[in-house]
């Protein structure tokens, strides 16, 4: 394998003594809370004419099942760079104890996407280590980029933001190496890939990891044209160059139905998800439907 962790962590196998399996009655409670999440987040965008759609799995959900994944765990929702600012203090502004709001500025953090986590919840992954205390349940938030129009500066552009995520990437594996090397007791075929960024993060470590987060979400931001062709969401799965879409394709959105809501998906959103997924109305076979490492999960009641 390479150095691309972010696929590996959703089949990661752990001791089952370590994790907690979300299925059955606790992955029907979680998608009931992140679907009143995700309405909350919607609410503020709709309130505030805040460009949203629902992106990944969400927005395969939606086409695919007209609702969540069955067996999927978590949310995504994009927005446009240009408002995300203007959402967080909306957002703060409409459910100040509600939630906490996670961004690349909250200390520990160390994401350049951002979090909205549900206050008396838990559900603690693998990014949480510094964040015991705020790591509720939340839906994810991914920033759609503005890119140059000059092909030059957007390949530029392109290498920074590939570089700028792999180094916060190798800088979370160094602050988190005693949790990695406890997995490649368990995934030897990783050990390779989680050593060499434990190693590369050390050349890094001395930014702190919000620096390193700050320092990625500027790269990220450096196009303030927002009328460009193309637009990009580098903090995705795919990072820059693979999750690249047309402004059309993405800048507008459309009416799709989601459990019992009608939320926003991309207005080309077969292109959106022929790139992310390819035949995405295909199912995974069994082995290959992706899960999320969570060492700890109290829902509200239980907290």
């Amino acid at each position: 394998m390479g150095l691309q962790t972010f696929d590996v962590f959703k089949k990661m196998k752990m001791d089952s003594s370590d994790y907690v399996v979300i299925e059955g009655e606790s992955l029907e409670k979680m998608q009931k809370i992140l679907l009143d999440i995700a309405q909350d987040i919607i609410k503020v965008c709709d309130d505030n004419d805040i460009t949203y759609f629902l992106c990944g799995g969400s927005c395969l959900g939606a086409i695919r099942h007209k609702g969540f994944i069955p067996w999927d765990d978590d949310m995504d929702i994009a927005i446009q760079g240009d408002d995300f600012e203007r959402f967080t203090e909306a957002f703060a502004k409409a459910y100040p104890d509600k939630y906490w709001i996670h961004t690349c500025h909250k200390e520990e953090y160390g994401m350049a996407m951002a979090r909205i986590r549900l206050k008396d919840s838990v559900c603690r992954g693998k990014e949480d280590f510094g964040l015991e205390d705020e790591c509720g349940i939340g839906v994810d938030i991914f920033i759609v980029e503005n890119t140059f129009d000059n092909k030059v500066l957007r390949n530029l552009h392109g290498v920074l933001c590939m570089g700028a995520g792999f180094m916060l990437s190798c800088r979370n594996f160094y602050k988190r190496k005693d949790f990695y090397r406890q997995l490649e007791k368990e995934n030897p075929e990783v050990k390779k890939a989680f050593e060499t960024k434990i190693a590369i993060g050390k050349l890094f470590s001395f930014m702190s990891v919000k620096q390193c987060a700050e320092l990625t979400d500027r790269i990220y931001g450096l196009c303030k044209n927002s009328s460009s062709k193309y637009v990009s969401i580098p903090s995705g799965r795919k990072h820059y160059f693979k999750e690249m879409y047309k402004r059309a394709d993405l800048g507008s959105t459309q009416k799709k139905r989601f459990e019992d809501k009608e939320w926003c998906v991309p207005l080309n959103y077969d292109a959106y998800l022929k790139v992310m997924y390819g035949n995405y109305m295909e199912l995974p076979k069994e082995e290959d439907r992706e899960s999320h490492i969570v060492m700890e999960l109290k829902f509200p009641e239980e907290k």
